[in-house]
């Protein structure tokens, strides 16, 4: 287990490091072009104004976060943008309709519908292209806020060439593009895998569902930075999206849990699941239907994560864990799934700090959930190469216990058992076949006279002879010291007399060789369709009686 979590750490420190290089190859050349406007802003809050003023400061200034019905206006004249080819202004507004202008012309706007019908507007990253100008520009943007809470804080506008803003923004989001990404197409593919082994074995179902919580994180968190729209189109859904793929979490890491132990089967998981996967559609439906929109609600389904956490951390960790009623690989998962929990609160504690005006969220408790995320993924493939390594481990110990119980320890050849097994088995059959019965001439006497070492070296050089002999085309059993036992069936039966004299020309040479034994055997065989009730029983015992008449001509030619 040491060397597979010390591989794997690897895996996960390159994946790092790759991401830190991407940073440094990937940078875009014009990325110095673009200008973050944080400086330099008057301020119309409502009928109150503030002038020369820091956006990052402005919550500072104002005192307190937005309100619904609140109007913000923007103003900033010292934006130079005659050096940009298509000069575009990037900024994010937040549950909230939009007007932009350059000067007195009119550049953009956003859900103004929308707000004026009271439907939801979520939260977008929207680029908005200006007029170009011979001087510095003026830069208006209203903002018209449709929900409470909408700005506890204010990102700073970008201007530059419409690309370039672009590039500055995914460069800007490197690890949440590279992790999401991954996360999107590593759930897809290990469900499929997942899927194609589909049983009732605990861990494969709980990669199956971990897999998909893994892009569900994906689609979050694309969502979440505003960079979903830059691989589809949302039409100004983003934000439902990243609020419905954060509602999934919470029931899938459940029925993830579920898989181990027989949870589902457990009246108390069931209704710790029931209700934390109904609360979450709850809240979707309320939302659809205007009662409530998913930012006021989100409080609940925090509560909702919290029982889930609390359930997993005492149920699971404390007591089962420590109690070592679940497996090593299922242990990985539950830990993965803890580290995403824990970083899940530490996310909400800097949100709520953020949401009281105390201190802006910074990156790191951001960033935090999808480094977790791809903590859990590396433990799922942990706990995919242990579950596979145990499997192999157990399939090679079964594969050894059933050659024990179904071979001969000299040859290698089937034993008596498998013999019976096997005419079982085609005795359910309509279909003809050969049995040929073999039997060693001499092998007492060797035995006797030689001792029983060379007595075994005759054995094992006979069924050696045999496989020779027949290859691929039948079955081969050792059913006896000195007897032995074929089965043909299809066109191989035609070949039968072909095999035979195939297998004392092998005899026959190994006499050559080593004139210390004299090797020969006696065979005779029978096919089912000669026997009256044609069971294999008959068919042998016809066959062992040509056997023996063959012996007993063998023996009249000796002498």
């Amino acid at each position: 287990m040491g060397k597979k979590i010390f591989y794997l750490g690897i895996s996960c420190m390159v994946f790092l490091v790759i991401i830190a290089l991407s940073y440094y190859l990937f940078r875009p050349d014009n990325y110095s072009n673009v200008a973050v406007l944080n400086e330099g802003w008057n301020v119309t809050y409502n009928d109150k104004y503030y002038e020369d003023v820091k956006l990052s400061e402005l919550r500072k200034i104002i005192g307190n976060g937005t309100y619904k019905g609140d109007v913000i206006t923007l103003r900033n004249a010292d934006v130079d943008i005659r050096n940009y080819i298509s000069p575009t202004i990037m900024f994010d507004s937040r549950f909230s309709a939009w007007q932009v202008y350059s000067g007195d012309s009119f550049a953009g706007q956003g859900f103004i519908d929308e707000y004026k019908s009271g439907k939801f507007i979520g939260c977008e990253n929207n680029f908005v292209s200006l007029p170009k100008d011979n001087k510095k520009s003026v830069i208006h943007i209203t903002l018209m806020v449709a929900e409470d809470g909408a700005y506890n804080y204010f990102e700073a506008p970008a201007v530059g060439g419409y690309v370039d803003l672009l590039m500055f923004g995914v460069y800007n989001h490197m690890f949440i593009y590279v992790t999401s990404a991954f996360l999107i197409v590593f759930g897809i593919m290990f469900f499929a895998v997942a899927l194609g082994f589909r049983s009732d074995i605990p861990e494969v179902n709980m990669q199956m569902y971990a897999s998909l919580l893994y892009a569900v994180l994906g689609v979050w968190f694309l969502a979440q930075f505003r960079l979903l729209e830059l691989f589809i189109e949302t039409k100004g859904h983003q934000t439902e999206i990243e609020y419905i793929s954060l509602y999934l979490v919470v029931p899938l890491m459940y029925i993830t849990i579920g898989c181990m132990r027989d949870y589902l089967k457990k009246k108390v998981f069931l209704t710790f699941f029931g209700i934390g996967t109904l609360l979450p559609i709850v809240l979707i439906i309320v939302h659809y239907t205007g009662l409530a929109h998913f930012n006021r609600t989100l409080w609940l389904y925090q509560i909702d994560a919290g029982v889930m956490i609390g359930y997993m951390f005492v149920a699971v960790l404390l007591k089962d864990a420590k109690r070592k009623r679940i497996t090593k690989s299922q242990y990985i998962q539950v830990i993965g799934q803890i580290v995403l929990a824990a970083c899940f609160v530490f996310n909400i504690l800097f949100y709520y700090l953020e949401v009281n005006g105390i201190c802006q969220q910074i990156m790191f408790s951001k960033t935090i959930i999808p480094a977790a995320a791809l903590f859990m993924v590396f433990g799922t493939m942990l706990n995919y190469y242990t579950f596979i390594s145990e499997s192999f481990a157990r399939n090679e110990e079964y594969t050894s216990l059933a050659h024990l119980a179904y071979a001969d320890e000299l040859t290698g050849l089937s034993n008596r058992s498998k013999y019976e097994a096997y005419m079982a088995k085609i005795n359910k059959t309509e279909n003809d076949y050969c049995v040929i019965s073999i039997d060693l001439n001499g092998l007492k006497a060797i035995n006797d006279n030689q001792g029983h070492l060379v007595g075994d070296k005759y054995i094992t050089e006979f069924g050696e002879a045999l496989k020779e002999s027949f290859g691929h085309e039948g079955f081969i059993a050792r059913i006896g010291g000195d007897e032995f036992v074929a089965v043909l069936t299809g066109n191989s039966m035609e070949k039968v007399n072909d095999i035979i004299e195939k297998l004392h020309a092998k005899l026959d040479a190994m006499n050559r060789t080593d004139p210390n034994i004299y090797r020969s055997a006696a065979i005779g065989y029978a096919f089912k369709h000669e026997t009256h009730k044609a069971d294999s029983n008959r068919v042998y015992l016809m066959a062992d009686q040509r056997m023996y008449k063959n012996k007993e001509l063998l023996h009249g030619r000796r002498r």
